[in-house]
Parts: structure tokens; C-alpha cells; sequence
């Protein structure tokens, strides 16, 4: 089992490809987990919170502590929203942190490229798709 496990490798490959894009963005001031969402609510538009958890597949509580960092760095705003959501929506600052880091992610990701090899980045790209695809099957 632990010469083959999947879940172990993956946990494995997730702390060190986390810690290479982290230690590219620290000079920023950000982690790669705050990246991600900044630039998915870029993606999305004005996005509600729990539509946003629902499409990265993270928990709220996850999901919660890292939009505290971003709006109180101005990164991202809140707006009213219908009934009791608030909407996020990425600010100047937070397009422009983006902007900005744009080459020290491209470095990171082309360090994880190395890491991983054409075939296996491409498969992780390709398993993540489906897997969006399997979870909006479900809705």
C-alpha cells in the first residue's frame, strides 16, 4: 500500500508543488491558495462565496480564512447581494497584484512542469476537467 497509494503520492506532490508556487509568491505577500481564489473571482465576476466554495471544491471554513486576508488587503471587495450573500469581486488592487506576479508564477509553474513531465501536468490538467464534469453531473 504505501509504495502505491495514489492519495499518499498526491498529498506528497500537492505539498511540494504548493511550496514552490508559495515560496515564487512570497515576495508578494501571498500564498498560492489566495492566488487561486483572487484569480477565480477575477474569472467569474461578481461571484457569491458559497458558489465560489462550490466550484473550487473547497469548504467554507477554508474558503473563509483566506477571503478575510484578501478583502483586508483590498484585494477583493464585497457587495450586497440578493437575500443574505454578499457578492466577491476582485478590485484594481487585486488586478494589478495579478499583473504583478505574473512572472514569478510563470517561473513556478515552470518549475512544476519540470517536476511532473509534459505527460503527468497534462493528465492532472485532464483529470481535473473531468472531474468538473462528474461533479455538474451531479447537480
Amino acid at each position: 500500500m504505501a509504495s502505491c497509494c495514489l492519495g499518499f503520492r498526491m498529498r506528497v506532490l500537492n505539498r511540494v508543488v504548493s511550496g514552490i508556487y508559495d515560496a515564487a509568491l512570497r515576495p508578494h505577500g501571498v500564498r498560492v491558495s489566495q492566488v487561486n481564489i483572487l484569480v477565480a473571482i477575477a474569472y467569474s465576476g461578481p461571484v457569491r462565496g458559497v458558489d465560489l466554495c462550490h466550484t473550487m471544491m473547497m469548504d467554507q471554513s477554508t474558503m473563509s480564512r483566506d477571503l478575510e486576508r484578501l478583502i483586508a488587503r483590498k484585494w477583493i471587495n464585497t457587495t450586497p447581494g440578493v437575500g443574505r450573500a454578499n457578492l466577491l469581486e476582485i478590485t484594481d488592487l487585486g488586478r494589478a497584484l495579478i499583473e504583478k506576479i505574473g512572472p514569478d508564477w510563470e517561473k513556478a509553474q515552470a518549475q512544476v512542469h519540470e517536476i511532473c513531465g509534459p505527460a503527468l501536468a497534462a493528465n492532472i490538467l485532464e483529470a481535473v476537467v473531468r472531474l468538473d464534469k462528474l461533479e455538474s453531473q451531479k447537480m
